[in-house]
C-alpha cells in the first residue's frame, strides 16, 4: 500500500475527490486557507492500494515545546483537521471499507514518524457514522450533541419542530419590521466583520476564533456561491449576520454575531429561520447547526435545540503516532507549567494546552 502527506496541488487529492461525496472542509484550498491561520502546513495523509483510496485534511504544526525537539533532524509536528468537521474519506466498497481504513492507518504510522507528525487530531462529523477503525486505532472520545434539520422533512414537519416560544419571538419580529435576507458577500463583509469581533470580545472568546479579512476574502474565492451571508436589518440597522456554506448537500452554520445593544435578542432566531428555508428550496439535504463552545452541552446547545429535534454527538479522534516523543513533549510541558497533563481523552495533545487555562466565556454569541 502506498501511504503520503500530500500538498494541496498534487492532482491526488482533488481526484480521489471526484464523484466522492464531501464538503468544503475536504477542499485543498479550505485547508490551505486554514494552514495559513493556523501558520501551519496544509497536507493530506493519503494512501492506495489498487482503486481503493483514503484521504484525510490535515494541518501539521510544529510542536511548541523546543525542549523535546532536541536531538531530531527534523522538527516534531503535529496535525490537526481543519476548522469544522473534515473527517475521513474512504473509496472502497462498503463491505470492505472499515477494514481497508485500518491497513491505511497502520501503513501510515512508519511514515508519519518518519516525517517528525507525533500525534493526529481530527474533529468528525456528526451526520456521519463514525468508522469503526478509528476506535481501534487511536482514540474516540464523544463530546457533547450537535443539532440538525432534516430537510427532506415537510415544511410542517419542520414548523412543528420550532420551540414554542421561538414562534412567539419570530411573529414579534416580523410584525416590528425586522427582515432577514441573503446579500452579496463582499457587500456586507466590512459589517459582519465588525459584529463579529464585538461578540467575540463580549463572550470572551480565544484569538483563535478571530478571522482576518484576508482569510474571508480567501474563503470566498475559494468557494464561490457556497458562500453565503445572511444579515437580519431594522431601518437599515445590522442587529444579527450569519456566514453559512453549503456543500456536498449540507448547509453549515459556520460563524455569526449579533448586536445585543439594539434591543432584538433574538434577530438571529429570524436568521436561522430564513437559512433553514432557503436551504429547502435549494434541495440541500440537511442543515447542520452545531452545537455548544467546546462541544458542551450548555446554552448555547440548548439554543439550536429549540429549531430541531434531531441531534447526534461530535466525536474528536486523536491518534498518538509516536509514543517517545510524544511522551517527551508532554513532559516537557510538565516541566515548565508543573502541573500533570491531560491523559489522551483530555486535552489533546495535552502539551497544546494553555496554562494557566484562560477564563471560560461569559455568555455565548447566539
Amino acid at each position: 500500500m502506498q501511504t503520503h502527506l500530500v500538498d494541496p496541488e498534487d492532482p491526488r487529492w482533488t481526484e480521489t475527490l471526484l464523484g466522492l461525496p464531501h464538503e468544503f472542509y475536504h477542499l485543498p484550498e479550505y485547508v490551505r486557507l486554514e494552514a495559513g491561520r493556523m501558520q501551519g502546513t496544509a497536507k493530506a495523509l493519503y494512501a492506495q492500494e489498487g482503486d481503493q483510496r483514503f484521504l484525510l485534511p490535515l494541518v501539521l504544526r510544529e510542536v511548541p515545546s523546543r525542549e523535546s525537539n532536541t536531538g531530531s533532524t527534523l522538527p516534531w509536528v503535529d496535525a490537526v483537521s481543519p476548522y469544522g468537521y473534515a473527517g475521513p474519506l474512504v473509496v472502497a466498497p462498503p463491505a470492505v471499507c472499515d477494514e481497508f481504513l485500518e491497513r491505511a492507518l497502520l501503513c501510515s504510522e512508519p511514515m508519519l514518524r518518519e516525517s517528525g507528525v507525533i500525534a493526529v487530531f481530527v474533529r468528525l462529523s456528526p451526520l456521519s457514522l463514525v468508522p469503526g477503525a478509528l476506535g481501534r486505532i487511536g482514540q474516540l472520545v464523544a463530546h457533547g450533541p450537535c443539532f440538525w434539520l432534516n430537510l427532506e422533512e415537510s415544511q410542517e414537519e419542520l414548523q412543528s419542530q420550532l420551540r414554542p416560544r421561538y414562534r412567539s419571538y419570530l411573529n414579534a419580529l416580523r410584525r416590528d419590521g425586522v427582515s432577514a435576507r441573503f446579500v452579496p458577500f463582499a457587500s456586507k463583509l466590512d459589517e459582519f466583520m465588525l459584529l463579529y469581533h464585538q461578540t467575540m470580545q463580549r463572550v470572551g472568546a480565544a484569538e483563535w476564533y478571530y478571522f482576518s479579512r484576508d482569510f474571508y476574502q480567501g474563503l470566498a474565492a475559494a468557494l464561490g456561491d457556497s458562500l453565503k451571508l445572511c444579515v437580519v436589518e431594522l431601518g437599515g440597522k445590522l442587529l444579527a449576520a450569519g456566514v453559512f456554506i453549503g456543500s456536498g448537500g449540507i448547509v453549515q452554520y459556520y460563524l455569526s454575531g449579533v448586536d445585543q445593544s439594539l434591543g432584538q435578542p433574538h434577530a438571529t432566531k429570524l436568521m436561522m429561520i430564513t437559512v433553514r428555508d432557503w436551504a429547502k428550496s435549494a434541495g440541500y439535504r440537511r442543515f447542520n447547526l452545531g452545537g455548544g463552545v467546546g462541544a458542551h452541552d450548555d446554552a448555547l446547545s440548548q439554543f439550536k435545540r429549540g429549531f430541531t429535534k434531531h441531534s447526534a454527538p461530535f466525536h474528536s479522534w486523536r491518534w498518538v503516532t509516536d509514543e517517545t516523543r510524544y511522551t517527551l513533549a508532554v513532559r516537557a510541558w510538565e516541566a515548565r507549567t508543573g502541573v500533570p497533563a491531560d491523559p489522551p481523552h483530555g486535552y489533546f495533545p495535552a502539551y497544546r494546552r494553555s496554562y494557566p487555562p484562560a477564563a471560560p466565556a461569559a455568555s455565548i454569541p447566539i
